[in-house]
């Protein structure tokens, strides 16, 4: 299959961080000191979103690999203050001997509701159409895609330790079988490593995943992560995944 599309974003994902690279060697220390760190945020844990957010005029482009030599390029803007946009283009057997087949494109929204405080969670309203293995004889993804979700989170007990919690559907018109829930949390012990754990799709026993992972920031705006999901459940639908995140600033 033509995977016109899927070269498209991954060309704009290398120009992107080019410049983003590019402007990050030639600006001022104290540039970096008057607008906060430029960390990149974590928008999510492995597969469960955070209420976290793009700053306004940043970007993030995402590369994840996956089971069978598969790769889903996410492109993602903060337009607005509050607002996150963005989109994914999937293939399958990208890498290895296998036939590449270009998924369907999916659509990314997030809206940073209320920033949180002392006592109450930051919330965000979110829908994400993208899922995980995705099964050509079904036509959809074996493990479904989030949609519509609302997701709540909170530093507990120690610093630097986020626990979110979430809810999600992604049939209205089946709302019985598709509601689910979230549970994850992202543990930054260091300054360059973060452990991440979550579990996921909440609904009925058998479809429960247990998500287990590490995030290693090579730069405080580019980080690698290394997870396995579905932990114990043997070739139900588990895979171990790199994926690879950059947050850059547009050019001004």
């Amino acid at each position: 299959m033509n995977l016109k599309y899927h070269r498209q974003i991954a060309i704009l994902g290398i120009l992107l961080i080019s410049i983003g690279a590019w402007g990050r060697a030639d600006e001022p220390k104290t540039t970096e000191k008057a607008r906060g760190t430029g960390e990149a945020p974590m928008l999510e844990a492995v597969d469960t979103p955070t209420p976290e957010i793009l700053d306004p005029l940043t970007y993030s482009v995402n590369f994840r690999f996956y089971n069978q030599g598969g790769i889903a390029s996410r492109l993602l803007i903060g337009p607005l203050k509050r607002v996150n946009l963005g989109l994914t283009f999937d293939s399958q057997n990208v890498i290895g001997s296998g036939n590449p087949q270009l998924i369907r494109p999916s659509v990314y929204f997030k809206l940073r509701m209320f920033d949180g405080s002392d006592i109450l969670p930051a919330l965000a309203l979110g829908y994400d159409s993208q899922g995980e293995l995705w099964q050509q004889s079904t036509k959809q993804f074996l493990n479904r895609e989030k949609g519509l979700y609302l997701v709540a989170g909170h530093e507990i007990l120690i610093p630097n330790l986020e626990v979110h919690l979430g809810t999600n559907i992604y049939d209205f018109q089946n709302a019985s079988q598709s509601v689910g829930g979230f549970v994850g949390s992202t543990f930054k012990i260091t300054p360059a490593f973060a452990l991440l754990a979550e579990y996921d799709n909440i609904h009925s026993a058998p479809q429960n995943r247990i998500n287990l992972g590490g995030r290693y920031f090579v730069a405080p705006y580019f980080y690698v992560d290394f997870a396995a999901r579905n932990v114990g459940r043997g070739n139900a639908g588990a895979e171990r995944i790199v994926r690879l995140n950059y947050t850059g600033n547009f050019p001004l």
